[in-house]
């Protein structure tokens, strides 16, 4: 079997698997809503490696809406469902689950075997982290500890949560506390992961607040 013919398999897989679930799929991702909460599961396997790979993300939907306002693409509100699992505008959101196996023959029906086996974890994971998240509060404290135990695995990892705690500070109109972020990770020369008309996010964040009226902090 060829690569892209083990890619193309996993898809209709994915799709099918997705529909019988109630879930949806959009090239390789497969997503869901539960709540507030926006889920992602994106499965890969290699022909040659004979791997199978898999990882799960949540994020608070309204959350991708308010970074469109930061970086003026609130037109993507118009656009189809899937974006929030596939644009390049979105947010990637918190990893919950991930898997990695290797050595898999690929006889036929071990993909499928694997696939479903991964969608049922991927969908009790979920399942907990939708009945832990009842609020907005909630979600940024499961975002902190989901945070904390990824740095304690990976301690060299380059990765914060600055850019959520800002969208939800805005979400809940707290203007101040997210020019606060915004100015204090600019001084970090951290640009957020997205950049907009030669601006960083966090920029595009302090602009937006600015803007909204707030008194800009003395010496600037």
């Amino acid at each position: 079997m060829k690569q892209s013919e083990m890619d193309r398999e996993l898809r209709d897989l994915s799709k099918s698997r997705a529909k019988a679930r109630g879930w949806k799929s959009v090239a390789n991702v497969v997503y869901w809503t539960s709540g507030p909460i926006f889920f992602s599961f994106v499965p890969s396997a290699g022909v040659k490696t004979g791997s199978f790979h898999c990882s799960v993300r949540f994020k608070w939907l309204d959350l991708d809406r308010v970074l469109w306002r930061v970086l003026d693409m609130e037109a993507n509100e118009k656009a189809p469902f899937s974006l929030h699992a596939n644009g390049a505008f979105v947010l990637t959101g918190q990893g919950i689950f991930s898997c990695a196996e290797q050595d898999h023959d690929w006889l036929p029906g071990v993909l499928a075997d694997r696939l479903d086996r991964a969608m049922d974890t991927a969908s009790i994971r979920a399942g907990e982290i939708a009945g832990a998240v009842t609020s907005l509060e909630t979600y940024l404290a499961l975002l902190e500890e989901e945070h904390e135990s990824f740095m304690r695995r990976h301690p060299k990892a380059i990765i914060n949560i600055w850019k959520e705690r800002l969208l939800a500070s805005l979400l809940v109109g707290d203007t101040a506390q997210a020019a606060d972020i915004a100015r204090s990770r600019i001084a970090a020369h951290d640009h957020g992961g997205f950049t907009s008309g030669g601006k960083s996010f966090f920029e595009l964040a302090r602009d937006l607040c600015e803007a909204s009226g707030m008194p800009a902090p003395h010496g600037h």
